[in-house]
Parts: C-alpha cells; structure tokens; sequence
C-alpha cells in the first residue's frame, strides 16, 4: 500500500504543477536544444556524458509495451521549475540544485487485483555530480523509509548499464537508483522478484541513453 499511495500522491502533485508552468513554455519549446530525436544532447556537443532536456524526459520514460505486454498505465508526466524542485527535494532528501525537469510513469499488470506496480522516475540535472549528489540522497532516503515501515532492505545485485545503482528489496518491494549521466532514474517496485527488477532498470537506463543520443527509443 505504501507504493500506491505515494505513487498516486506524487503523480497528482506534479501534474498540478506541470499545469501551473505551461504557460512559460520549456527549454525544447524556446529552440534551446535541437538534437535529431527531441530530448537528447544538442547536436554538435563534444561531451559524452548522458544529458536530457524536459522533451527528453518525457521521451526516455518507459512505455507499457516497453517493459511488458501486461501492463497498463497512464500518461507519462513532466514538470520543470520551483514546483519540480520541491518535489524533487521532498521524494530524494536532497536541494536538487540543477534540477533541469522530474518526470514519472506508473504501471500496474492488468486486470491485477493486488497491488503489482512499476513506478518509473526520472531528474535531470545540468552535472553529473549533481546527479550523483541526489542519487545518494534518494537511495538513503528509500532505505531510511523501508526501515521506518517495519521491513529493513537488504541489497540486491542488479545489472542494469548505468553508471551508478544502488539496488535493495524489503518484504513488499524492490527499488533500483540509478544515475546515467546527469540523469537520476529510480525504479520503484512491489510484489517483482530482483530478475523482474533487473528488467525493468535496464528497460529505463537503454532508454534514457538511446534519448540522449538524438534517436528515437520506440514505443
């Protein structure tokens, strides 16, 4: 229950946000980035290091077919600004100075009546340390709240290609945090076994890489 609530609260609040900064446009609307595929590193950047604008993280958040063909969700969702920022500082622990945008997709199998879900998260920073900076934050923040609720984790071994990741399981639910480059992706899952989790980490780290590349990441 925990998972769902929270997931559902977090959803709500930043949707709310999105709405309240439409009106100022976002970097990918001002021309500001213009890679091949929206999203990615601007096209004639030397830098190797993983990047994605607002447009990108939209892009880079998994699609139901994407992960599995049994589940469902809603639409992705995408907030820049002071309201993402303060989201990101209540979820992670951290300032979240840098924030470029949040974004977040949630899943659950269909026709489930438990509580089987997938919660997809991704922050964009301007740096990689950064990044690496609330990454820490987050897992120590997922790891105190287990703790909190009764059922301590334990780490999990996960191969999912990003640059850093710290993975852990309690009694009800599997986490990956992760960094790609100077993006923070964090994987929030109940009722998945670690190979279920290792999926769907991987699922998010190629797509965040194959966005920030300029290509298309399929649907």
């Amino acid at each position: 229950m925990k998972a769902v609530v929270r997931g559902a609260a977090v959803a709500a609040a930043l949707v709310l946000a999105l709405t309240g900064c439409e009106e100022g446009g976002s970097p990918a609307a001002s021309g500001e980035l213009a890679p091949s595929f929206p999203g990615g590193t601007q096209q004639g950047s030397s830098s190797k290091t993983v990047r994605l604008d607002p447009t990108g993280v939209m892009n880079a958040l998994p699609s139901e077919p994407s992960v599995s063909d049994v589940m469902v969700g809603g639409d992705p969702f995408m907030v820049q600004g002071a309201e993402a920022v303060k989201h990101c500082a209540k979820e992670t622990g951290a300032s979240c100075a840098g924030l470029v945008a949040v974004g977040g997709k949630d899943m659950e199998v269909r026709g489930n009546s438990s509580e089987d879900r997938v919660e997809f998260r991704l922050y964009s920073f301007e740096t990689d340390k950064q990044a690496a900076s609330v990454m820490k934050s987050l897992a120590e923040t997922e790891r105190k709240s287990s703790a909190e609720y009764g059922e301590p984790s334990k780490p999990v071994t996960v191969a999912s290609g990003a640059d850093e990741i710290e993975a852990f399981q309690d009694d009800a639910t599997a986490v990956a945090v992760m960094r790609i480059g100077t993006v923070v992706a964090h994987v929030y899952t109940t009722e998945i076994k670690p190979s279920d989790l290792e999926h769907v980490a991987t699922v998010q780290v190629q797509r965040v890489r194959t966005v920030a590349a300029g290509k298309n990441p399929g649907y």
